[in-house]
């Protein structure tokens, strides 16, 4: 049952992902968030190695073999976060190989293998489940394609049933059994519903999975010109429809890439180990392969995010904010927070202090769906009796885009701020702010102490709009206002947001 959110009641809880959340709480006890980069930067480092082997296994030189990894790894980069995905991502590939490469072996020890990644797979993730059929995928393909030359291999089909038993049989080997099956479906299906939007679910765009279009071109480019096995062109197709349906499953189509064009780029003599003496060839490989790897450590390097450090991310995670609560004594009830604080708050203060939700959807469904129905009907009376019921008189905010407001009569009132149609000022008061979360407290139980070193009475950070017009209509408030960005800039030195606001009253 769910210990960690008190809106929940408790609710039954198919843990899926209980071995990965042992292996980093133990990391974390022994060096903190510092375990946790480290552990993830050995994963990453892990897959890339795996990646690298595979194109050399594959025929390619160990410098077109290097590039192939590093691009793979780039692409897969939007989902290296710290969490059970990233087992995932070497759990799959890995078993995938193995079964491809099952005619290569003389013994049956990649059964043993595959069923302890499964195991592993099954224990940490529940992503882990699209192995069998994937490697069902490849079976079909192999049989057509040995029905189509009229070559059977006996061999080949025994193997590959029983390497599809093996890894469903070991992913059984699980707390909960069958039912960890149950998981990825009810997922998609809840996720699939308007009151439970989901970005990681969304249907890519060329515009916002461009490496994934890139990618995808040019896979079937190289594959047409030089593969003719249909179990690699059946990979490529079962890999590309995952990534094209979930944007979340971008990175596991990168991690699979170079299982599938890494044989047809080694039919090239240039990307190929030279063996006889003419090397003109590999020198010009080993130069772009420089080049490439250079230009792609360069570009991560000066990527934005995520920056480098062994803590949590100053701007994704409400550190600062917490810092606050805890220093004020907060909260005097429960505490409402947003879905995206969830997991931090349970790290933080869990299980002493439940949470109001997190991004288990499974378990927070029938909240979500009523908060989806009053947001929908703009019941600020519905949500306010919401937030009472579970006796949240403190909330931790994220930013969201401006609101479009209209009047009962239709008329457009422009653009408003999350936070001042959902906790209004005649009920909330603003506390706190960053360029990550605000925290309100309720002001009939708020301390008075508490409102009078802390309210900001004039500024909502969010709702910029509305302060711009304010100001045109009565600039008797600028002071006011000038004084409450300057104290949240002490508080927060280097807050993007406070000295937007600074050249947004200067104009």
């Amino acid at each position: 049952a769910d210990p960690f959110s008190f809106t929940s009641g408790g609710a039954p809880w198919i843990d899926h992902e209980w071995l990965f959340q042992v292996g980093v709480s133990i990391a974390h006890s022994l060096a903190g968030p510092t375990a946790l980069v480290g552990l993830r930067a050995l994963t990453i480092a892990t897959l890339a190695v795996f990646l690298l082997l595979v194109g050399v296994r594959s025929g390619l030189s160990p410098a077109a073999a290097l590039v192939l990894s590093l691009i793979c790894s780039a692409g897969a980069r939007g989902r290296f976060f710290m969490r059970p995905e990233l087992v995932t991502l070497v759990i799959v590939p890995m078993a995938v190989w193995l079964f491809l490469r099952r005619s290569h072996r003389s013994s049956p020890l990649w059964l043993a293998a595959l069923a302890g990644l499964m195991i592993i797979g099954a224990n940490a993730h529940g992503g882990a489940l699209v192995v069998p059929p994937l490697l069902a995928g490849i079976l079909a393909a192999e049989i057509v394609q040995m029905a189509l030359a009229r070559h059977w291999q006996q061999g080949v089909c025994f193997s590959g049933l029983i390497g599809i038993v093996t890894a469903v049989g070991a992913m059984l080997i699980n707390p909960y059994g069958w039912r960890l099956f149950a998981v990825p479906i009810r997922l998609s299906h809840l996720v699939s519903s308007d009151h439970l939007p989901n970005p990681e679910w969304i249907s890519p765009s060329p515009a916002q999975a461009p490496l994934l279009s890139a990618a995808l071109v040019s896979a079937v480019i190289v594959m047409g010109l030089r593969e003719r096995r249909l179990s690699h062109w059946a990979l490529l197709v079962m890999a590309s429809a995952l990534a094209l349906k979930h944007i979340r499953n971008v990175g596991l189509f990168f991690v699979l890439l170079p299982l599938m064009i890494a044989p047809a780029l080694a039919t090239w003599r240039a990307l190929t180990t030279t063996r006889d003496g003419d090397g003109h060839y590999q020198q010009r490989t080993n130069v772009l392969a420089v080049v490439a790897v250079a230009v792609l450590a360069l570009s991560l390097a000066i990527a934005p995010r995520p920056r480098f450090g062994t803590g949590f991310a100053q701007d994704y995670y409400p550190d600062s904010a917490c810092s606050f609560l805890d220093a004020e004594n907060l909260p005097v009830g429960q505490l409402y927070n947003d879905v995206r604080f969830g997991g931090y708050l349970i790290h933080r203060y869990g299980p002493e202090r439940q949470v109001f939700q997190d991004d288990r959807n499974e378990i927070h469904e029938p909240l979500l769906r009523r908060i989806w129905e009053i947001f929908q009907s703009s019941d600020v009376a519905g949500w306010s009796n919401l937030l009472a019921e579970y006796g949240a008189d403190t909330a931790l905010v994220r930013y969201h885009p401006p609101i479009r407001v209209t009047d009962p009569q239709g008329t457009d009132l422009g653009l408003r701020g999350f936070s001042t149609l959902w906790f209004p000022d005649r009920g909330w008061a603003l506390v706190y702010w960053d360029d990550v979360a605000m925290v309100f407290v309720r002001r009939h139980t708020a301390s008075p102490n508490l409102l009078e070193r802390h309210e900001y009475r004039v500024l909502r950070p969010d709702d910029l709009a509305y302060l711009e017009q304010r100001l045109a209509r009565d600039p008797d408030l600028l002071p006011f206002v000038a004084q409450e960005v300057a104290r949240a800039a002490h508080a927060n030195p280097t807050s993007w947001r406070a000295h937007q606001i600074a050249d947004l009253i200067q104009r």
